[in-house]
């Protein structure tokens, strides 16, 4: 992704030795009439990798429509702080799905900050938006970009290592996400519709379908001995189990009623035994 008009306007006006992070506070990102508040910066270090990101919560920095004809900006309900993540392609939603269903990120913020690089990067005087900032469940915070692994040549590689190098400056984490299985993905997308809260069976039903998976069922059985009277009924909690992971399926095959789930602990006990 090209730079953006605010990083050309940050790079221009700063002119720092020093390679510099920049975002706005969500506390104090609008003011009364609704225009954007003042920017905020700092020169990127392990003392600032540490401040609480989370109080900061930082708004949306690059003003972008997404990219056109093939993608309108959408934005994901993340279930664990209720909120939506903005995504500026499709590429990024499926990203995104695939973070929440690893259950290490507990929040996530959209192109939240530039990063404007000082006189020793090769790429001095450019900025760069990462696409996310994350917040993993063990309290630590990471970047991650996005683009297609056939998408990502020799300019790009230069940009994501320059990122990863503020990165470990900052402490955090990195990554670049290229893309997943399209099946696989589809598949998810199939499961995310029930991931939501109003779809996790009560306690009681959730305990039936863990111990009917035990020795392996179908999602059909499964719906059908969780709810004997109208199995469809059945297929969003099945289905939230799988999301949550408490039941193991086959993400990469073909996924119907004759799909087979199983309960982790049987799944770990293949592994161990093979």
């Amino acid at each position: 992704m090209q730079p953006v008009d605010v990083v050309r306007q940050i790079a221009a006006r700063r002119r720092s030795p020093h390679t510099e992070v920049h975002w706005i506070p969500r506390t104090r990102g609008r003011i009364a009439d609704g225009r954007s508040g003042r920017q905020e910066y700092a020169i990127a270090g392990r003392i600032l990798g540490e401040w609480d990101w989370a109080a900061i919560d930082p708004m949306q920095v690059r003003t972008s429509k997404g990219v056109r004809h093939y993608f309108t900006g959408a934005m994901y309900f993340w279930q664990g702080t209720r909120s939506h993540v903005w995504c500026e392609s499709q590429a990024e939603r499926w990203e995104v799905l695939w973070l929440d269903y690893g259950g290490q990120v507990e929040r996530l913020w959209a192109q939240p900050m530039a990063i404007v690089f000082g006189h020793r990067s090769p790429l001095a005087g450019r900025g760069h938006v990462p696409d996310f900032l994350a917040q993993f469940t063990d309290g630590s915070y990471g970047l991650f970009d996005v683009r297609p692994a056939e998408r990502v040549d020799a300019r790009a590689r230069v940009q994501f290592d320059e990122t990863a190098e503020v990165c470990n400056t900052l402490g955090w984490h990195y990554q670049v996400l290229t893309g997943h299985d399209p099946l696989a993905t589809q598949n998810l997308d199939c499961l995310s519709a029930s991931r939501h809260d109003r779809c996790r069976p009560a306690p009681a039903v959730e305990r039936v379908i863990l111990d009917a998976a035990r020795g392996g069922r179908t999602r059909g059985e499964l719906c059908r001995i969780a709810s004997p009277a109208c199995p469809p009924v059945a297929c969003a909690w099945v289905d939230n189990l799988a999301w949550r992971r408490l039941l193991h399926v086959d993400l990469g095959a073909t996924f119907n009623s004759d799909t087979v789930y199983s309960t982790v602990e049987r799944v770990l006990g293949q592994e161990e035994a093979a």
